[in-house]
């Protein structure tokens, strides 16, 4: 739909075919309308893409002064969505509700008021210089608030902590001093702050511009605009930030970096404040840490059971080294601290090194990095290493020297946590040999690395089933059967999502993975072994939410990469069957499997005796079809106990099903018993149940 914007300005002759592909690349990285970019890159003005438009597409430019909006007209479309996507509601006849876009093409607009309204829409062309100005003009100008602070509730009951480890210093600007200390100005910053808390933000951005400062709050990931503030208060606002978080209030050609603590309502928070000198002023962020909720138990994270037991199940190794990968803001830390909770007890000696230490955690020695004082990440890891650990968490493997240094730990009888900035988990390995740690060292230390995303999830509160997104249709991606969205509500604030969920890839570092790594094979070679030890990548599990419908195709194309995904989908649609095993099967029930399954595809292997487990680590298989013998309950759970095979499909034959302890079965991870003879229809059914691994 975009495009045609782009094709009705070439076929106007206002830009040229290779400027549109220029505008199109950019629009890729950047989450802007096509319009606005070209608007950017000067190729166009907006009166000309408003005259194209109406042009083109043969809609009425309309003049916004002529029109008459009352405030009933104007609560029709929310501020939020008006502002975002340059829409303005501007009269209604006969349940046909006129609206001016600067973009008349922006059809998931069009639907969205449609869905709020119910009434027919009739688009109209206005520039997007004229509909801004408009829209100020009638939601009104957040210039506003500045009025009505005297409206702010008090909040009694907030109450700043500072240090008191620091020495107050002397304010060599009393007067600057004394308006950061007015009640107007602490309102505010308080009021800001608090709002900030109870919308569930992990930062605030206090960004000063020429004529105004921005207030914006990142919620679920996502930056989102709250309110303005006159200049005129921006120096008073930004004293009084600082006084709460002991920073230098005459100091503003150095960045600075501060903490305070906030109390509300039986909350504790964090605040970590950080201010960088900018052309306009400083610019201020605020991270915060509320400690009621940045604690979350391992089994609330959202860790598919299929990662979780495995993840649990190294953790509770003595030694090793566990990686956590991923971008900044993915969650790694919030996943490593639920790790320690979980390994937490009186008998284990556990200890942190961080830059900075988020959040406290009851009976863990935590450090942090102090580069002034030389404690830096290497330096402590070595003083620890003299405290007796059995656990240390790393914060981030940064250089050789500190990778040196955990990984030899874990070598040496400790369990190491650590994060690395990477795409996937293959792509640690390869990182750590760039790094410069050696092959063997690789090899022998890392047990497994876990690669994790957040998205956002849909809002439950207007979720709603839908048409999927056009570029799925004939693409390399997987159908959708059913596709759905959030249309918008108070709740998520007209977003459509609310909360995060993570998105996870986990590798367990196996003996053939260990010998590609010592002969120095890394990239494609790994991913194909990785693959066929059954990791599911991070684009595939979320691809899984996007079916079920706990997020988007929008969220999971912009924030998984696909990159191996692509040519897995090719794979899978050449790559024979599951394999499957056959253990102690009669002659007779051997040749009906094999003549029910080969036709199929199935990769078919028979053995016999009773060590499952070297059975099963010659052939890898996908799924087990057995026989009862007198020693397979034991040599079952000896399978069970290999964490390669802890959930491979077992299937089991039984001549009267009725005489097989059931709750054992369960209990060993068996979930189908079939009788003998074998039913043939009965016994594809459920291999193909089975190798989509959804008995």
């Amino acid at each position: 739909m975009k495009r045609m914007i782009g094709e009705a300005l070439v076929e106007g002759g206002l830009i040229t075919n290779e400027q549109l592909e220029t505008a199109l690349t950019l629009r890729k990285s950047k989450k802007k309308r096509l319009g606005k970019i070209l608007l950017e890159l000067g190729y166009v003005t907006d009166i000309q893409i408003a005259e194209v438009l109406s042009k083109q597409q043969k809609l009425p430019l309309v003049d916004l002064t002529k029109y008459d909006l009352s405030k009933e007209l104007i609560n029709l479309v929310p501020k939020n969505i008006a502002e975002k996507a340059i829409v303005l509601p501007l009269e209604i006849k006969e349940k046909t509700l006129l609206v001016a876009m600067a973009d008349p093409l922006d059809w998931s607009t069009i639907d969205d008021i449609t869905f709020r309204t119910g009434l027919k829409i009739q688009a109209a062309v206005s520039s997007e210089t004229e509909l801004l100005a408009a829209i100020e003009k009638h939601y009104g100008s957040d210039e506003r608030s500045w009025d009505l602070l005297k409206e702010i509730p008090q909040y009694d009951e907030v109450e700043f902590v500072k240090d008191s480890a620091e020495e107050e210093k002397d304010i060599n600007i009393q007067s600057l001093y004394k308006l950061s200390e007015t009640p107007p100005i602490v309102k505010l910053v308080t009021m800001i702050i608090v709002d900030a808390v109870k919308s569930r933000a992990s930062d605030i951005h206090i960004q000063p511009h020429e004529k105004f400062v921005q207030v914006r709050y990142r919620v679920d990931g996502e930056l989102r605009n709250v309110l303005k503030y006159p200049k005129r208060i921006q120096d008073s606002v930004t004293s009084r930030i600082k006084i709460i978080s002991r920073l230098d209030i005459v100091n503003r050609r150095t960045p600075q970096d501060g903490r305070s603590s906030l109390r509300l309502e039986n909350r504790s928070v964090d605040l970590r404040i950080s201010t960088l000198p900018s052309i306009y002023g400083e610019n201020i962020v605020i991270r915060l840490l509320d400690q009621s909720t940045g604690l979350i138990p391992l089994s609330k994270l959202g860790v598919p059971e299929g990662i979780l037991a495995p993840l649990i199940q190294l953790a509770s190794q003595p030694q090793g080294m566990i990686l956590v990968t991923g971008p900044t803001g993915s969650g790694k830390t919030t996943t490593l601290y639920s790790l320690l909770q979980q390994l937490s007890t009186d008998t284990e000696s556990i200890f942190t090194i961080e830059d900075p230490v988020e959040y406290r955690l009851a009976g863990i020695t935590q450090v942090g990095v102090n580069e002034a004082v030389n404690m830096t990440f290497p330096a402590i890891l070595r003083s620890v290493l003299r405290q007796d650990p059995d656990i240390i968490m790393v914060g981030e493997i940064r250089d050789l020297e500190t990778a040196e240094i955990a990984v030899r730990s874990a070598l040496t009888g400790h369990l190491v946590l650590s994060t690395v900035h990477t795409n996937d988990t293959v792509a640690t390995i390869t990182r750590l040999l760039d790094i410069g740690l050696d092959a063997y060292l690789v090899s022998s230390a890392v047990t497994g690395i876990l690669a994790q995303r957040l998205v956002r999830r849909i809002c439950p509160e207007c979720k709603s089933r839908t048409n999927p997104p056009d570029i799925i249709i004939g693409s390399k991606f997987p159908p959708l059967k059913t596709y759905y969205k959030g249309m918008g509500c108070p709740s998520c604030r007209y977003t459509g999502y609310r909360g995060q969920i993570g998105v996870y890839e986990f590798l367990i570092m196996d003996t053939r993975l260990r010998r590609l790594i010592a002969k120095n094979v890394t990239g494609d070679g790994l991913w194909d072994v990785a693959r066929e030890s059954g990791v599911v990548t991070l684009f595939e599990n979320a691809w899984a939410m996007v079916e079920n419908g706990t997020t988007t195709f929008d969220e999971v194309i912009m924030k998984i990469p696909y990159k191996h995904t692509e040519s897995e989908f090719k794979r899978q649609e050449t790559i024979s069957k599951a394999r499957i095993l056959i253990l102690n099967i009669s002659e007779e029930d051997r040749v009906i499997i094999l003549t029910i399954l080969e036709p199929e595809g199935y990769e078919v292997t028979s053995a016999s005796g009773y060590d499952i487990v070297e059975v099963t680590d010659k052939v890898h298989p996908d799924l087990i079809l057995m026989n009862t013998f007198p020693e397979w309950i034991e040599e079952v759970k000896k399978l069970r106990s290999d964490i390669r095979y802890m959930y491979t499909p077992i299937v089991l034959l039984s001549e009267d099903p009725t005489n097989v302890n059931r709750e054992q079965c369960i209990a060993l991870g068996i979930k189908v018993l079939l009788s003998q003879p074998i039913d043939p229809q009965r016994l594809l059914d459920l291999v193909q149940r089975g190798d989509s691994n959804n008995y």
